[in-house]
């Protein structure tokens, strides 16, 4: 089970740096809002629901994209309600998307990268067919099996990753989907240490509940330099995946 209170700490500590830090989150939240411009009939969309919205990557990013006329923006870190203090249209739901409820009549729910920290993503699937309006949409991105493969390797913590097939199978019962995609990035640090700073300004090392010792971090950075470090220096590998759908109709439920 996820430490959701370890997370919260995290990504709230980490909001003053992740603006600048979480570039390969920037760039999905935009790549999602393509997808939802090719995709989606935006004229439609009045009620929509936002997933972990943190600093607003996604927010920002479908902004001319969609013209809602409620938009509800949910995040485990309450504090961050005072950044969308601009936006009064919006209203801010506080708390686990977990664990809280949805509005209903939903016309497009949107998450970007935070469903990879929920413990049953079959579960959130249901809660947003439940909320959404038969034809509504839902459109994500997260993260599949292999992403940050270095940590994994040194440390043996990781998340829990779906594979995309995983995914789909999750949402065939009560969805059709419209794009299924995984990607890759790697970034490269000039050093581990460099890795170690870039994971704890974007809040993902909320994992790991043990505080390390020097000798910890020493012995990760040797193993991390030893292990990956090329002339280009050191990597770190993401697995991005994007996935937009539609909620079936009642007469369509069987996949037909």
């Amino acid at each position: 089970m996820t430490d959701k209170e370890l997370v919260r700490k995290r990504f709230c500590g980490a909001a003053e740096h992740y603006d600048t830090e979480a570039l390969v989150q920037k760039n999905m939240a935009e790549r999602l809002a393509l997808l939802v411009r090719e995709l989606v009939p935006v004229e439609r969309v009045r009620r929509v629901l936002e997933i972990g919205c943190g600093t607003g990557f996604l927010t920002k990013a479908m902004n001319g994209v969609v013209f809602p006329e409620k938009l509800y923006l949910n995040d485990i870190c309450p504090e961050f309600k005072e950044l969308f203090a601009d936006m009064p249209a919006a209203e801010f739901i506080p708390g686990d998307a977990e664990s809280v409820d949805f509005p209903a009549n939903l016309d497009l729910v949107l998450s970007g990268s935070a469903i990879q920290w929920f413990d049953d993503p079959g579960r959130f699937f249901a809660k947003c067919r439940d909320s959404l309006v038969p034809g509504g949409f839902l459109a994500f991105s997260t993260f599949a099996p292999g992403n940050f493969m270095e940590i994994a390797e040194i440390t043996g913590v990781r998340l829990h990753y779906p594979s995309l097939e995983q995914l789909e199978t999750m949402l065939e019962p009560d969805f059709r989907l419209l794009c299924a995609e995984e990607t890759a990035a790697v970034l490269r640090f000039t050093s581990a240490a460099d890795v170690l700073r870039h994971l704890k300004m974007t809040g993902v090392n909320g994992i790991s509940r043990r505080p390390w010792t020097r000798k910890d971090y020493s012995a990760f950075c040797t193993s991390y330099s030893e292990r990956f470090a090329d002339a280009d220096g050191c990597p770190l590998t993401y697995r991005p995946v994007f996935v937009v759908a539609v909620r079936r109709y009642r007469e369509d439920a069987s996949g037909m």
